[in-house]
């Protein structure tokens, strides 16, 4: 039986989370958007860094190409199409009031591709972001509206999907409108994990965290390596669980809850999110664990500025005191998108804490409230941390070494990066040590291992660069002054391409990033696509490319201002 004065809990449910009930969606609406059986590569809600995964990746067969379908009449209402994010995306509205976007696309079909390209060429960019005119673009059930593809962010050929509510732009998980049937096969429980929460708590009598392998499947998930834990104190739990897709692909689950003595103290259901939210995902998870060694471990605790909506029955922010000599038994029941269950079952010992001596503080310690504007002021540095951009209070620790090679000022350690920051902070460092002929390059950068550094970007005024940060960390003062990188992978001058249909570039910048490029053909521009992630340029032969000499060429210019040229005659 739950015993009220052996664990502590507040009584009075979170009001801030008050999660939406189960909808029913309408499961026969819509049609899939491929014309095979969908199988999942990501599914809705997944734990990633800085967000949750806001759609399904359903598998296109390790190929580009495959027809993708308008799910339900309706109109084009955006175009997307960007180097990195979700590539070449669509965005239908449909009458029922919800929209559908398609992501990573290869191609669009018809009148929406030649809309398109009209518009990048008025604009003279690849990159668009268009608000297409209500009933311009009108779509009927299962017309071909583009191609699969591999654009963008992507980590392979595959289409991202999404299903959203068309007014308030609520993303929902597509599986609940039956476009999959379900797999059969239970989620898994990998590991269990148990936190101290204050000075005085313990787990198995040490101040520190403690990660347990869980085996089993189903309702037989048990501790692999013991049967019962010690603990004293503020403690809370938490698990790493996955969905399995067909393949064994491992993906989100819906549901957690947990459960003391029987009494429901925790409930999480990802169905449903708005994008304001996502961020909120890095104080979900064990941010710190993610990092070190990529463990997704969802904590069943909402830090004070967690304002996520997912959470339902919360008591306590999830923290069970234990403070009596019993035994109690810990639940926990995961569920997917399907209700297919797992559950892990495993008692605790409580001991009463004991007071521990308070923990020193480190030089340089500075106490930051979530609820208020934080500022860090020394001799060479200004850190300015907005409100409401750590999910709890921290004392702020801060140092300063010297500086590394390469560098035009100290390396200022800001905390460490291992805590999250939800919005960018200001950062300003005194760069009075960068020659004068320089400070027009001069970037904030991050220190990596070995001294790597990583462009924040930055503007010099006044003896100072300063940048927006959206992480704690090692940060310093460099500048950026080669060139970006211009390699001809398919052409050289005077080359004839007759045989060819493309020209084919890749670029190259050392630092602060390619930030535009332009392309022409005998003097006019050219529709250049840019895939990031393998830094390639392809411009598709159109009639633009004349019979006999064409002058190619491309100016590249990066972060920094620092520009590049290359040219070329190719004779077709």
């Amino acid at each position: 039986m739950y015993n009220r004065p052996a664990i502590l809990v507040m009584l009075l449910l979170l009001p801030a989370y008050l999660v939406m009930g189960q909808q029913e969606y309408p499961k026969n609406y819509f049609r899939s958007p491929v014309s095979f059986p969908v199988t999942l590569a990501g599914s809705f809600g997944e734990v990633r860094r800085n967000h949750f995964h806001s759609g399904i990746d359903i598998r296109t067969e390790g190929v580009v190409g495959k027809p993708v379908y308008a799910i339900a009449d309706g109109y084009i209402s955006r175009i997307n199409i960007s180097s990195g994010g979700f590539g070449k995306a669509l965005y239908i509205i449909h009458p029922n009031g919800y929209l559908s976007l398609y992501g990573h696309l290869s191609r669009y079909a018809g009148a929406i591709a030649s809309y398109a390209r009209a518009q990048q060429f008025k604009q003279e960019s690849f990159a668009i972001d268009l608000e297409v005119p209500a009933g311009l673009l009108k779509v009927k059930k299962g017309d071909i509206i583009a191609y699969s593809g591999n654009s963008g962010a992507s980590g392979g050929p595959h289409l991202h999907f999404e299903i959203r509510d068309a007014k308030t732009q609520e993303i929902i998980d597509p599986l609940d409108f039956g476009f999959m049937k379900p797999s059969g096969i239970v989620p898994d429980i990998n590991w269990l994990k148990v936190y101290p929460m204050d000075n005085d708590a313990m787990v198995n009598h040490l101040p520190r965290p403690l990660l347990l392998p869980v085996t089993g499947k189903g309702d037989n998930c048990r501790l692999k390596m013991v049967d019962s834990l010690a603990v004293s104190g503020n403690v809370m739990f938490g698990i790493e669980t996955f969905a399995i897709a067909e393949g064994g692909m491992k993906t989100g689950v819906h549901n957690i809850t947990l459960t003391v003595d029987g009494v429901k103290v925790f409930s999480q259901n990802i169905d449903r999110f708005a994008f304001a939210e996502t961020r909120y995902v890095n104080s979900l998870m064990d941010y710190p664990a993610f990092l070190q060694n990529g463990r997704k471990v969802q904590r069943s605790y909402v830090a004070p500025n967690n304002k996520l909506s997912v959470y339902s029955e919360v008591k306590n922010r999830g923290i069970i005191s234990f403070n009596d000599s019993k035994l109690h038994t810990i639940r926990y029941v995961v569920k997917d998108a399907f209700g297919k269950a797992s559950a892990l079952e495993f008692r605790v010992m409580s001991h009463p804490p004991v007071k521990q001596p308070a923990r020193p503080l480190p030089p340089g310690a500075q106490f930051m409230s979530y609820k208020t504007d934080n500022h860090v002021e020394r001799a060479d540095l200004k850190f300015d941390i907005p409100k409401d951009a750590i999910y709890d209070d921290l004392q702020f620790e801060y140092d300063v070494t010297p500086p590394v090679r390469g560098s035009f000022a100290g390396v200022y350690h800001l905390h460490n990066r291992y805590t999250p920051l939800h919005t960018f902070c200001t950062l300003s460092i005194r760069a009075d040590k960068v020659p004068k002929n320089l400070v027009s390059k001069a970037v904030i950068v991050s220190v990596g291992e070995g001294n790597s550094f990583a462009s924040a970007g930055g503007t010099y005024e006044n003896g100072w660069v300063t940048a927006k940060v959206r992480d704690f960390g090692n940060y310093t003062v460099t500048v950026d002054t080669e060139p970006p990188v211009i390699k001809p992978i398919n052409i050289f001058p005077n080359k004839k391409v007759k045989k060819q249909s493309s020209i084919m570039v890749k670029l190259h910048d050392n630092l602060s990033g390619v930030k535009s490029y332009r392309g022409t053909l005998n003097g006019k521009w050219i529709l250049m696509d840019y895939d990031e992630k393998n830094h390639l340029l392809t411009y598709a032969f159109d009639e633009l490319m004349k019979p006999g000499k064409n002058v190619f060429v491309l100016h590249v210019t990066d972060g920094a201002g620092n520009t590049s040229k290359y040219e070329a005659t190719l004779i077709r």
